[in-house]
């Protein structure tokens, strides 16, 4: 028997509305359905979120390439990965520094020399870093697949890669900070970091481009990282001045 699919009016024979997916039996709001809904939420997040979670750091050129290829069901989708993997580097840093009672010893890397505009940085480093996916993401792009990728698709490359290193940086503060109880809040531990993360980024883009036969791959890829660095540092030092000139 035909009914109306109480989420979009339209007409429903089976069991889910074939327009917006919704269930045809919707029953009352209950204290039971919500535990229900959250079981279903933890329970399916945590299959797909680990997995790809897992995969991204052991088979990061097969995960991409599946995911770009049309199997999105297969994998967590990537934005999601990264956000969730960003909140939780921000969680277990700050709970790692009140409880621990961590001060803060950064003042500079070799990316920024000292100095108020440097410490500036360094010290807001969370939420500099984000600048650092758009930029990679476009010279990567440029320099290494344009012929047979559009922007968007090297992007979702630069999130995927950006969320192993966020999982990455989880896992170091976690074993530096906790394990072996060493303040994690210097320049050395975030030079660490970095050389680690541009180590793995890439180890990640040279498994994702090996099998298209692109000519002097490993050069191209190298430039990329070097440029996208070089641009990063650059555009970073111009708005940390304009917030320091503007706000300080």
């Amino acid at each position: 028997m035909s009914t109306k699919c109480l989420n979009c009016g339209n007409s429903v024979n089976m069991n889910f509305c074939p327009y917006c997916g919704q269930k045809k039996e919707v029953g009352k709001l209950t204290w039971h359905s919500l535990v229900l809904e959250i079981f279903h939420f933890f329970s399916h997040i945590e299959k797909g979120f680990l997995n790809t979670s897992y995969q991204i750091i052991i088979r990061p050129g097969k995960v991409i390439s599946e995911y770009l290829e049309g199997k999105r069901k297969k994998y967590f989708k990537p934005l999601s990965l990264y956000l969730i993997w960003f909140s939780v580097h921000l969680i277990t840093f700050n709970l790692l520094i009140q409880w621990m009672h961590y001060e803060n010893h950064r003042t500079t890397n070799f990316l920024f020399a000292g100095g108020d505009v440097g410490t500036f940085i360094v010290r807001h480093n969370n939420i500099f870093g984000l600048l650092l996916l758009p930029i990679l993401s476009l010279l990567i792009w440029l320099i290494v697949s344009k012929p047979w990728m559009n922007y968007l698709e090297s992007f979702i490359l630069g999130i995927y890669a950006f969320a192993a290193f966020e999982i990455l940086i989880v896992f170091q503060i976690l074993i530096t900070g906790l394990l072996f109880r060493t303040n994690f809040l210097t320049d050395g531990f975030l030079i660490q970091i970095q050389v680690v993360s541009l180590a793995w980024s890439f180890f990640c883009f040279l498994t994702f481009f090996k099998s298209k036969k692109i000519k002097f791959l490993i050069p191209r890829i190298l430039l990329g990282l070097v440029l996208g660095i070089i641009v990063y540092q650059k555009i970073t030092v111009l708005i940390a001045n304009l917030i320091l000139k503007i706000f300080y």
